[in-house]
């Protein structure tokens, strides 16, 4: 079955992104490629293509000592799975 075409907003519409954090303050709103992803104001957000380019960037991080110590990864709890 064919997906609808999307409707463009009328003008005067508010921006979803916008009106997400209106609602949400305390969430910072990134969007990827139509993926979005919301984490907690404040929270280093690390985004690649691939995981060689996301692991440079923890690197870069970490040399600079801006990246989190380990016990602040480990006491935010178990990582999520991926399958």
């Amino acid at each position: 079955m064919p997906r609808p075409r999307a409707i463009p907003a009328p003008a005067g519409t508010p921006d979803p992104a916008r009106f997400f954090r209106g609602l949400y303050r305390a969430w910072d709103l990134h969007s990827v490629e139509g993926i979005h992803v919301a984490v907690p104001k404040g929270t280093a957000f690390l985004a690649a293509r691939t995981l060689t380019e996301l692991a440079r960037q923890i690197g870069d991080h970490t040399a600079r000592g801006t990246a989190p110590e380990r016990s602040e990864v480990s006491a935010a709890g178990p990582a999520g799975r991926t399958r």
